[in-house]
């Protein structure tokens, strides 16, 4: 069949292509190979000038390497992802691409793209496309996968800022003033921010800004140090362009601990100065907000935020202490209902607690956190993920969206969006949602893992759940929930063999003896979800098998 006329000039082409290689290697696109082999084939038969060609049955069997047997009306998978391509690139041009002068859009109802291009950008059009390649730091090559560097807004990560004195139990405090400048900064949508999970993967680094900062895919690191004794502490910080490897701005503050939240308010502004980040509508109304007036309450929040994230069961159930202990010092602390409300349920999920009354307080400290604090968006995430628990689905996937709506740069708000989608059955959307947290979790840590092997799972492409799933595993052997939906991945293909040697390892991990944690079980009724329902029997059998 003959291909048609292209509207394009040699020179316009060049400009296109190397504007998709822009698009593949913004870090929308990098962690999502699939996407970014749709969208190359798209550009290709576009440029071609065979757009005529791009029909689903060609796309499935050519891009999704579906078998030549492909019924559309059996298999959605590539309607599904064209919608997923629309959508990112909708997005590509509202943040990385705003001052494209190419921009290459899906319409609805056909798989040929539009694509425009700026005649006055053509003078300064470089003669070939932009390669992506590996880049190189020193004699550090680093993958392709890396992010790019964000540029339409200035991007940040703030390092964990070192403990120093001699009481390093005190390291807990120094944590908790970087989280806040994290949350923080997160709420201000002029500036990029990498999550928590990816900042203090860096603790204790030996590597350089610069490598942080081109593995991150950020402009800016905020460094700093914490001295904290008695009623005084110190706080230095320091904003390192890695772009010259500069330092912007650097302070240090010596003040009493019951002013410790309006020295974290006076760093992130001065941030906010340095980088003319303009602040839109009401984020100029979250400097000054006084979380609680009792720093020993404050404290123990710290302390029980730390021992929570050993995510084991002592160090949950000395965390829920700690956390009912600040409530008792501050009634009214959002923080501190927010926290117990999400140990209660991971004690419910985790089998440690059989009372399932549990639930119940967990969603009365949910409530009254976000009752307190109504911009919070950990506490509306929190509500979100505690109606998911009580299998409320409207409810859960309904607050999860506003915690996201409220702060679209929250990492953890998409990671709990995410994870309440794929649970009502919705994975395609959830795989959407896990993606964005990756965007700022470019270290993804293992829960983000295991949300985003439960969207496949969720969808009922188990091969690819349990591959992601086996990374979850290797990051954190322990984190019980990545074996077991590799295990029911397993057992619906038929690798039995396999099941029966990740129990006898899992059997070994705890000694001989475990107990299933809880799972939130889907309200339809696909093949995964029964298999899910009947885990416990099927557990049963294979334990039982390799009793013989």
């Amino acid at each position: 069949m003959a291909t048609v006329a292209s509207p394009w000039s040699e020179q316009e082409k060049t400009h296109i292509r190397c504007s998709l290689a822009s698009i593949l290697a913004s870090s929308l696109f990098s962690g999502s190979p699939r996407q970014q082999r749709f969208l190359d084939y798209l550009v290709a038969h576009t440029l071609a000038g065979e757009a005529h060609r791009l029909k689903g049955y060609t796309i499935a069997v050519e891009v999704f390497d579906r078998e030549n047997d492909f019924d559309s009306s059996l298999d959605a998978i590539v309607r599904v992802e064209a919608t997923r391509l629309r959508n990112k690139l909708r997005e590509y041009y509202d943040t990385f691409g705003q001052e494209e002068s190419v921009r290459i859009e899906l319409p609805k109802g056909s798989y040929g793209l539009e694509i425009t291009v700026q005649k006055m950008h053509l003078q300064d059009l470089p003669l070939q496309p932009a390669p992506v390649i590996e880049r190189r730091i020193g004699r550090q090559i680093l993958p392709t996968n890396i992010p790019r560097l964000i540029e339409d807004r200035p991007s940040l990560v703030v390092l964990p800022f070192t403990c120093i004195g001699t009481d390093n139990a005190k390291e807990y405090f120094a944590e908790g003033v970087v989280d806040s400048l994290i949350a923080m900064f997160s709420r201000l949508s002029g500036l990029f921010v990498i999550s928590r999970i990816s900042s203090f993967s860096y603790k204790n680094t030996t590597k350089t800004s610069e490598q942080i900062a081109v593995e991150l895919g950020v402009r800016y690191l905020l460094e700093g140090s914490v001295q904290h004794a008695g009623n005084q502490v110190r706080i230095t910080a320091q904003l390192v362009d890695a772009k010259n490897g500069g330092q912007v701005w650097s302070d240090r503050y010596d003040r009493e601990l019951k002013d410790i939240f309006a020295l974290q308010d006076d760093i992130t502004q001065n941030i906010v100065r340095v980088l003319q980040i303009k602040l839109a509508g009401e984020e100029a109304m979250q400097f000054g907000v006084q979380q609680t007036h009792s720093i020993e309450a404050h404290d123990c929040l710290l302390q029980g935020i730390a021992k929570h994230r050993s995510y084991t069961e002592k160090a949950t159930t000395d965390a829920i202490a700690l956390y009912k202990k600040a409530l008792v010092l501050d009634s009214n602390y959002a923080a501190a209902h927010a926290w117990l409300a999400r140990a209660l349920c991971l004690t419910w999920s985790q089998k440690w607690s059989l009372d399932p009354a549990v639930l119940s307080f967990a969603l009365t400290h949910s409530k009254r956190a976000v009752e307190i604090d109504p911009q919070s968006t950990f506490a509306i995430s929190i509500l979100g993920w505690v109606h998911l628990w009580l299998k409320n689905r409207e409810d859960s996937i309904a607050e999860c969206r506003r915690a996201v709506a409220l702060d679209p740069n929250n990492a953890e708000a998409h990671l709990f969006l995410s994870m309440t989608l794929s649970s009502a059955g919705l994975g395609e959307e959830a795989l959407y949602y896990i993606e964005k947290a990756l965007r700022f979790s470019p270290v993804p840590d293992v829960l983000h893992m295991f949300a985003h092997g439960i969207c496949y799972f969720a969808q009922g492409h188990y091969a690819k759940a349990i591959d992601i799933f086996a990374r979850g595993r290797k990051l954190n052997v322990n984190f019980k929930p990545n074996h077991f939906f590799q295990m029911i991945a397993l057992h619906i293909l038929g690798r039995h063999s396999e099941v029966q040697e990740n129990l006898k390892m899992l059997i070994a991990l705890d000694n001989g003896s475990f107990e299933m944690p809880n799972h939130v079980i889907w309200t339809d009724e696909t093949l995964a979800v029964q298999q899910v329902k009947h885990w416990d029997s099927i557990m049963v059998q294979y334990f039982e098998t390799l009793k013989k």
